[in-house]
């Protein structure tokens, strides 16, 4: 036991001194992750990224979507299942996840999407070709997340919309101890990016930022204190959750392009 301890935290702290990494090195990383999806099925924080995704956000029904990083499908799945996707391009650098991720939306009835492998930059992607992008927990992952964000961009269409989610810096912390314990999967090579530096990030690639919340107070854990959780959520909303919330939400809307 004290081994397995040593090696997680060894793991952990060696992700967190890593100055760069590339795309490779986060495939290898979500290739190994065996237990992704049993692990999320339990967590209640997991599927709170999808939900307050499409709550917040005012997509119109049956537009062409971007899954960047789409993992095993379940975000794609999802808007699927509530009208929001008509065709869909599930992107990922994991192809074991990309398999899970076929298999799921097939199984689902969904077949009008594609799934592409990432190398690197630029984007595999024409410009301007969807309506809405879907960029989960993704930005703290892979490299140059500037770039990255000026992908997102490029490939969005005037008018369309950008829904981007990512942890809140102050819980790095929680979410090493929570690897390191095995409550959870390691994050692999990340690092989470601050608040006001996303935003500039964002509006720089061409976004207005629509809306933007902090969400989930109690990421997991008995149904009363998920409930008193979200009780809190809703009444410290606009004062206390934008600092102690466990992920930030940005809703941005593409600008029209403008003619002299």
């Amino acid at each position: 036991m004290w081994r397995t301890l040593w090696q997680r935290t060894a793991t952990e702290v060696a992700h967190w001194l890593r100055a760069d990494w590339d795309f490779t090195d986060v495939a290898a990383h979500w290739d190994a992750t065996e237990d992704y999806d049993a692990i999320n099925q339990e967590t209640y924080s997991y599927f709170r990224r999808f939900v307050d995704g499409l709550r917040l956000s005012d997509l119109p029904p049956g537009g062409r979507v971007l899954d960047l990083c789409a993992r095993t499908g379940n975000g794609t799945l999802y808007f699927y299942q509530h009208g929001k996707v008509s065709s869909a391009v599930c992107a990922d650098v994991s192809r074991r996840m990309g398999e899970i991720c076929c298999a799921r939306l097939r199984e689902a009835g969904f077949e009008e999407f594609a799934w592409l492998q990432l190398f690197d930059y630029p984007l595999p992607l024409p410009d301007a070709s969807f309506d809405a992008v879907l960029c989960f927990e993704t930005v703290e992952h892979l490299p140059h997340p500037e770039r990255l964000v000026q992908e997102l961009g490029r490939v969005t269409r005037p008018g369309g919309t950008l829904i981007l989610t990512t942890p809140n810096v102050l819980w790095e912390p929680i979410h090493a101890l929570a690897a390191i314990t095995g409550l959870h999967h390691s994050e692999g090579p990340h690092r989470f990016i601050r608040h006001s530096r996303l935003r500039a990030m964002i509006q720089d690639a061409g976004f207005t930022i629509e809306k933007s919340e902090t969400t989930v107070l109690v990421p997991g854990g008995p149904a009363w204190l998920v409930s008193l959780g979200e009780w809190i959520e809703r009444r410290t909303r606009h004062w206390l959750m934008p600092y102690v919330g466990l992920r930030h939400i940005f809703i941005g809307r593409k600008k029209e392009e403008s003619h002299p």
